[in-house]
């Protein structure tokens, strides 16, 4: 099931209903639980015996190293094989046929291997994640195991941010599950605000930008130009499409008396990129950072350990996005990026701090940098951004550049109404207005949800991950 389907207007209601009129907090677990069981397995139920196994093995591994200490590096292994292999199977085993069978090709050979004919089941990067930050934090004796599984299987599948996060740690959430709840109209109010503005995101912003987008990305010569107006496009797009889903998930959570992770903080005001990587996809960024960045080594040791160790981490976080050497061209990107940056990251950082005035230069030029990452991301066919690379200056067709600048001009006016949000929100909740704010708010945004929806709405961009 999807946020934005017209099921998912159903769905809600009756789960709020039902979840506050049961009062008692293991009651409210147990039907939050068969809740997104429902939410999960609504259109292909198969998907919930992957989610079953990953749930139960981090479980059983966790409690068997409290009661088995000497055996806790096997039993995180055993955590460790399953869910990393199940993710390599269903996600990256084509993909490493692919390559393998190309490799042998050209050598000569045609070893005819069997690829897996089977769908990809829809949030399984998120969930291996969360689970695998458990069974690492408590082997690492940072939080005890849960010997609920009630608890721990509510945690793993809870609805809201089973499909596409944030990626929740243990020790945020678990104690919010293991928690008494009562209604507060207050969190209520505030949580629908939320999962509109969310929805208002998807739908109106993202949505509208998706198929022009989807226009540039599947010509077969394009110039630089016409790229680049595509990368600004699609930067609006993905941040409008994958904020509007955290959104909706964390508005519908609080609804529930839950606080997820933050996720977004204005990642297109960046000023350097390490400062991207704070704002944006912050949940995953954290995860990439404590679970594979430092313990590979961080930024400890010599220079060149250093930028081996971030380009590893961001190969492999552009990997996590999709079995596609686009998303691994992305986190090398990015990864340079890092590495370039470092030596001259204390000057920077200074010369910010001491003149802000500096970030009306820094804040363009890092978003500049990231949009050209997002060609990357969203070009699957690399060849073709080889080719406008190759021939930057070359004439730019008319009808290309009509469109170009058409799409900037788009994308602008797409951009207006996340600034004015941001600031918007900022001052309303200062002057202590909310309250009297918020029914006018849904009825704008439920307005524009209206006269925006389409027929065959299209699924949010991250649950291809």
């Amino acid at each position: 099931m999807s946020f934005v389907q017209p099921a998912f207007l159903l769905f809600l209601p009756v789960v709020l209903v039902v979840y506050w009129g049961l009062g008692r907090r293991r009651w409210q677990n147990a039907w939050l639980l068969g809740a997104s069981l429902v939410f999960y397995g609504w259109v292909h139920p198969w998907f919930l015996g992957l989610l079953a196994f990953s749930t139960l093995v981090d479980w059983g591994a966790a409690l068997g190293m409290a009661r088995w200490p000497a055996r806790r590096r096997a039993l995180l292994a055993v955590s460790l094989v399953a869910n990393l292999g199940m993710l390599a199977a269903f996600k990256y085993w084509n993909f490493f046929l692919e390559n393998a069978g190309a490799a042998l090709g050209a050598l000569g050979l045609h070893p005819g291997l069997p690829a897996l004919q089977v769908l990809l089941p829809v949030g399984i990067s998120f969930y291996t994640f969360q689970n695998l930050s458990y069974t690492i934090d408590v082997y690492r004796g940072r939080i005890e195991p849960r010997r609920d599984l009630l608890d721990y299987a509510t945690f793993v599948t809870m609805f809201p941010q089973l499909v596409a996060g944030p990626v929740e740690r243990a020790a945020h959430l678990l104690p919010q599950l293991e928690a008494p709840r009562r209604f507060d109209a207050t969190r209520l109010r505030q949580g629908l605000t939320l999962a509109l503005w969310g929805a208002f995101q998807k739908v109106v912003i993202a949505d509208s930008l998706a198929p022009y987008v989807d226009r540039v990305f599947s010509v077969h010569q394009p110039s630089l130009a016409l790229l680049a107006a595509g990368g600004v496009a699609f930067s609006l797009q993905i941040l409008a499409d994958f904020a509007g889903y955290t959104d909706i998930a964390r508005g519908t959570a609080r609804m529930m008396g839950f606080e997820l992770l933050q996720n977004f903080d204005a990642p297109y005001a960046a000023r350097t990129p390490p400062e991207l990587w704070r704002r944006w996809h912050m949940s995953f960024s954290t995860w990439i950072r404590d679970y594979l960045y430092l313990p590979l080594g961080g930024s400890r040791g010599p220079a060149w350990r250093v930028a081996a160790v971030t380009l590893i981490t961001m190969l492999l976080a552009g990997l996590w996005h999709g079995a596609s050497w686009n998303f691994v061209a992305w986190g090398a990107f990015h990864g340079l990026l890092l590495v370039a940056f470092r030596p001259f990251r204390g000057g920077v950082e200074r010369a910010l701090a001491r003149h802000p005035h500096l970030g009306l230069l820094a804040v363009p030029a890092m978003y500049s940098l990231t949009c050209a990452g997002w060609v990357l991301f969203r070009q699957q066919d690399l060849a073709v951004v080889g080719r406008a690379l190759l021939h930057p200056a070359g004439s730019v067709p008319a009808a290309q550049a009509v469109i170009a600048v058409a799409l900037l001009g788009l994308s602008a006016a797409a951009a207006m109404p996340l600034l004015a949000a941001r600031a918007l929100r900022r001052r309303l909740v200062a002057s202590g207005w909310e309250p009297f704010w918020s029914p006018l708010l849904w009825a704008a945004l439920a307005a524009c949800l209206f006269l925006f929806a389409r027929e065959a709405g299209r699924d949010f961009i991250y649950f291809r991950f």
